[in-house]
């Protein structure tokens, strides 16, 4: 397993280049000046100074000797400076990770385990009302935009009954506490994790049909072994390869969906951070959380690889 992991990393490394690359390169094409960002729009400075703050930022440098030199820097671990308030990236998101681990973390592990439990629960009760009220959410919840749910999510018990507070990560002026919290994570961890509950549910209800209708469960079921023990040695375990890989695909929409629910309950984390760059035109900012995701969707596709091995022991990496 050792040397497959270390070509998966080998493999990596040009990936990551291209995508580096092109993400730049999109951003050249980018219409306007990066510029205007910096500079009133009511009270244009002059040109002198326009220019001296183009040679100080790096703009009057050609793409490819921008990118380049980004691209040494970046190897030797300094991502740079956010251009309007000269924070150092690493530093800016290393304050916003946190926040957004949770939030992601809390909205994928709801979304993992209540998925499972509904789609087992759904394919034993095949054709049964509850199967057909777990199937009607399950539409619901995977054709219903992300951003639409945290909006109404927000008006109705936010705003309208007050369950909830409004948004932020814990109540200004208040002392940390566990409670408070997990008041302010609830809302946006259940409106993210919706998704992924009606996803889960409904691959693990499909993998489960498939499995219980093999011969080697049935032959489980004629030894004698408990109902209970026939689905989730059997059954269940069997039925998780493809929902694994659907796990697996979870991570980008994950990040998707977090730059809008942090945006709409004001959450201090990466998604906030990521638009705040795309709405400054920071170059910078955008290429270090560009190459940071695409670590992370890499790493995740891995441990996706490497769990196959763990379900299904006739897998191999040598």
């Amino acid at each position: 397993m050792g040397r497959y992991i270390q070509r998966r990393l080998l493999i990596s490394i040009p990936i990551l280049f291209m995508v580096t690359v092109l993400i730049f390169t999109l951003l050249q094409l980018t219409p306007g000046d990066p510029l205007t960002a910096f500079l009133p729009p009511d009270n244009p400075l002059p040109q002198e100074q326009q220019d001296a703050m183009r040679r100080q930022l790096g703009l009057d440098r050609s793409p490819p000797v921008r990118y380049f030199f980004w691209l040494r820097e970046t190897v030797q671990g300094n991502l740079g400076y956010r251009q309007r308030t000269g924070e150092p990236i690493t530093e800016a998101i290393g304050n916003r990770i946190g926040p957004t681990m949770l939030l992601m973390g809390t909205a994928m592990t709801f979304g993992i385990l209540i998925g499972v439990t509904l789609g087992v629960i759904s394919a034993i009760k095949q054709y049964s009302f509850l199967d057909n009220i777990l199937t009607v959410f399950a539409f619901l919840g995977v054709s219903f935009p992300v951003y639409l749910a945290g909006l109404l999510a927000l008006y109705l018990f936010s705003l309208r009954f007050r369950w909830f507070p409004a948004g932020g990560l814990s109540t200004p002026g208040e002392p940390f506490s566990f409670t408070d919290r997990l008041d302010h994570l609830i809302l946006p961890a259940a409106i993210i994790s919706i998704n992924y509950v009606a996803s889960t549910m409904r691959y693990t209800r499909s993998a489960m049909l498939e499995v219980m209708t093999t011969d080697y469960v049935r032959t489980a079921r004629a030894k004698g072994l408990r109902e209970n023990a026939v689905i989730v040695g059997h059954g269940l375990r069997n039925a998780l390869l493809p929902v694994v890989t659907i796990i697996g695909a979870y991570v980008p929409n994950l990040l998707g969906g977090a730059v809008f629910i942090e945006s709409i309950f004001s959450w201090p984390g990466l998604g906030r951070l990521y638009l705040e760059g795309i709405d400054g035109r920071d170059y910078n900012l955008i290429m270090a959380m560009t190459l940071i995701l695409a670590i992370v969707i890499m790493i995740a596709n891995l441990l996706t690889d490497l769990a196959y091995g763990l379900i299904d022991p006739r897998i191999r990496y040598e």
